[in-house]
C-alpha cells in the first residue's frame, strides 16, 4: 500500500505548495498543465486541485475518446457544427466592408492575424553577477558570505552555491568570479551596495567592481529550422531544489530583510528598530578637525548626503559637532534605504577611522551647536562663535 501523499492548505501559494512537496520524490511539477503532479506505484496518476487541497485522478483523454467513437455514426463529421449554428457563426466573422474606399475590405486598427504575427522569445531573468578585483587569495566562503548580505545564492544539483571563480592559465585564481542568486532583485541590491566596496571590510586592495552579467556572446546556435535545442531537465530534482530554496527564503529574517535570521538576543533590538529611517554613522569626524577646518562641517554633509544617495532618496544630514564619538545622522525617505545603508557604512573606514553604523531607535540624544537639546543653553553662543570664524576664513581667502 503506497504511502498517502502530502497536501498544502487550500490556497496556499505556489512556494508554500513547492515546500510542502519537495521531500516526495514521486511528486513533480507538469509546466504544461501548470499543475503538481502524483505518480502512484499502484494507481493512476494524480493531480493537485489547490482550489480544493487535495490530490484528485487525471482524466484518460485516450480512454474517453474511445467512449466518443463507441456514439459515432457512420458518414457524419462530429467536428462539424450543425448547419444553422454554422451559418449563425460565419455571420459573426464577416468584417464590415467599407464601399467610401477602393482599397477594399477595411481592416481594424489594431488587430494583427495571429498568422502574421512574428514569434516572440522568451526572456529570461537574470539573476547572475559579474565581480572583478577580489584578491587573489580569496576562496569561495569569503565571497558566498559577503553577497549573501544581498540575496540567496542559487543552489546547483548537488547543493554547492553557484559561484564560479576563474582562474589563469597557471591555474590559479585570475581575481574575477560569477555569483548567481536566486532572485533577480538581489543582483540590484549588490550592485547598490557592494559595488566598489570592500570584499574584506578594512582591507582597500580588496575593493570590487560588480556588473550585470552579460551571456548574449554565449547564445545557442539556432538548429537547421531555426530552433535551439532545448536543454533536458530532470523535473524531479528541480523541483526538489526549489524547494530547498524556496525554505531558504522563508528562512530568510523578516525583521531586517538582510541576511538569515539573527540571534535571540539582537531579536528585541532589531524589531524595535525594523522601521527606523534614521541611520547614525560614528567616528565620521573628530573635534578637532572641525576646529581646524571651518568648512569641513559642509564638506562632510554634502559628501555623506551625495554618498547615500546612491541607496534612496535622503531628506536630511545631520552632523553633531558637540559629540566626540564624532556622530552623523542620515535620514531617508523609506526604512528600506536606511537598511542598505546600514549594511554598506558599517564597518568601512573613512579617513583612518572605522565607521560604526545602526539604526536609530528613537531613545538616543546627541548634542550639536544651536540644539535645544544643548547644555546650559551655551549652544547659540558657540554656533555664533563658529559663523564668526568661518567668516574670517573667507575674508583670508579673498585676500
Amino acid at each position: 500500500m503506497s504511502v498517502a501523499p502530502p497536501s498544502a492548505p487550500v490556497g496556499a501559494s505556489a512556494g508554500a505548495q513547492a515546500a510542502a512537496f519537495a521531500n516526495d520524490e514521486r511528486i513533480y511539477f507538469s509546466k504544461e498543465a501548470n499543475a503538481w503532479r502524483l505518480e502512484q506505484d499502484d494507481g493512476p496518476e494524480l493531480e493537485y486541485d489547490a482550489a480544493k487541497g487535495a490530490w484528485v485522478p487525471l482524466v484518460d483523454e485516450d480512454l474517453v475518446k474511445r467512449q466518443q467513437a463507441a456514439y459515432t455514426v457512420e458518414g457524419v463529421d462530429e467536428e462539424t457544427p450543425a448547419a444553422p449554428v454554422l451559418a449563425r457563426e460565419n455571420k459573426k466573422r464577416k468584417d464590415p466592408e467599407d464601399y467610401t474606399s477602393q482599397s477594399g475590405p477595411t481592416i481594424k486598427r489594431g488587430k494583427v492575424d495571429k498568422k502574421e504575427r512574428p514569434p516572440t522569445e522568451r526572456k529570461s531573468k537574470n539573476t547572475a553577477i559579474y565581480v572583478t578585483g577580489l584578491p587573489f587569495d580569496t576562496d569561495m566562503d569569503e565571497i558566498v558570505e559577503r553577497f549573501s548580505k544581498c540575496g540567496v545564492i542559487e543552489e546547483d544539483e548537488e547543493g554547492e552555491p553557484k559561484v564560479k571563480m576563474y582562474a589563469k592559465e597557471d591555474g590559479t585564481f585570475s581575481g574575477e568570479a560569477l555569483v548567481v542568486f536566486f532572485k533577480e532583485d538581489s543582483v540590484l541590491l549588490a550592485l547598490n551596495i557592494l559595488d566598489e566596496a570592500e570584499l574584506r571590510i578594512g582591507d582597500s586592495s580588496s575593493v570590487m567592481s560588480l556588473s550585470k552579467a552579460d551571456f548574449t556572446h554565449k547564445e545557442t546556435p539556432a538548429g537547421p529550422e531555426g530552433i535551439k535545442p532545448r536543454k533536458t531537465l530532470d523535473k524531479k530534482r528541480a523541483t526538489r531544489r526549489l524547494g530547498k530554496m524556496q525554505k531558504k527564503i522563508d528562512e530568510w529574517n523578516d525583521e531586517d530583510g538582510f541576511g538569515p535570521s539573527i540571534s535571540p538576543e539582537e531579536s528585541t533590538a532589531a524589531i524595535a528598530n525594523q522601521n527606523s529611517r534614521v541611520v547614525v554613522l560614528k567616528h565620521m569626524f573628530t573635534l578637532e578637525e572641525l576646529a581646524e577646518d571651518a568648512t569641513l562641517l559642509l564638506d562632510l554633509k554634502e559628501d555623506v548626503r551625495e554618498e547615500c544617495s546612491t541607496l534612496g532618496e535622503v531628506t536630511n544630514v545631520v552632523l553633531y559637532d558637540k559629540e566626540e564619538d564624532g556622530i552623523m545622522t542620515v535620514k531617508f525617505r523609506d526604512s528600506l534605504s536606511a537598511k542598505a545603508c546600514l549594511l554598506k557604512m558599517n564597518g568601512r573606514y573613512f579617513s583612518g577611522r572605522r565607521i560604526e553604523a545602526s539604526l536609530f531607535s528613537g531613545r538616543q540624544k546627541f548634542r550639536r551647536s544651536g540644539a535645544a537639546e544643548d547644555v546650559e543653553g551655551e549652544g547659540g553662543e558657540e554656533e555664533k562663535k563658529r559663523l564668526d570664524d568661518f567668516a574670517q576664513w573667507l575674508l583670508k581667502e579673498g585676500e
